[in-house]
């Protein structure tokens, strides 16, 4: 049986936690604030990123149709989630996942491009919502622009060094 959590719940997460779990079972959140980073688990205990979700999106909702998180949910930048429930949700839930779909979307175009392009979107959507951009770790930029650590390093001290940054 899948979880309710009350509304009113709120859960901080800080930068480079684990919020949910895939393969655990609990409720569905609601990010408020921040950016999170969403990793789908691969043998050998690694992780292959699929995604990130931010204000408005719904982390864990597939818990709530199988029973446990399909995916490991991290946060990027420090974050406030809030639980979400169907019964008691102020939006319909098919609103929330045609956002999220459109997140996906958004999240493409960040793979898409030559480097500096791909991190400036990073960036701007950053800002965007509210998160500081240069406070990115290295390895979640790599992931997310579907670049090399060794890449993002270098092209942002080029940035840097362009006063693009």
């Amino acid at each position: 049986m899948a979880c309710e959590t009350p509304l009113t719940e709120r859960r901080l997460g800080k930068r480079g936690q684990a919020l949910v779990v895939a393969g655990e079972s609990g409720p569905a959140w609601r990010v408020v604030e921040g950016i999170v980073r969403l990793d789908l688990p691969v043998p050998f205990g690694e992780e292959h990123f699929v995604g990130i979700a931010w204000g408005g999106d719904l982390i864990g909702a597939e818990a709530l149709m199988f029973g446990r998180y399909g995916y490991t949910a991290t946060a990027v930048t420090p974050v406030v989630l809030e639980g979400w429930s169907q019964v008691a949700a102020k939006e319909p839930a098919a609103l929330l996942y045609a956002r999220f779909e459109h997140r996906m979307g958004e999240v493409l175009r960040l793979r898409a491009g030559k480097a500096p392009e791909r991190i400036a979107r990073l960036f701007e959507l950053a800002q965007s919502v509210g998160a500081e951009p240069l406070r990115l770790r290295l390895r979640d930029i790599a992931a997310i622009t579907g670049l090399r650590i060794e890449t993002v390093s270098r092209t942002l001290k080029a940035m840097e060094a362009g006063g693009l940054s």
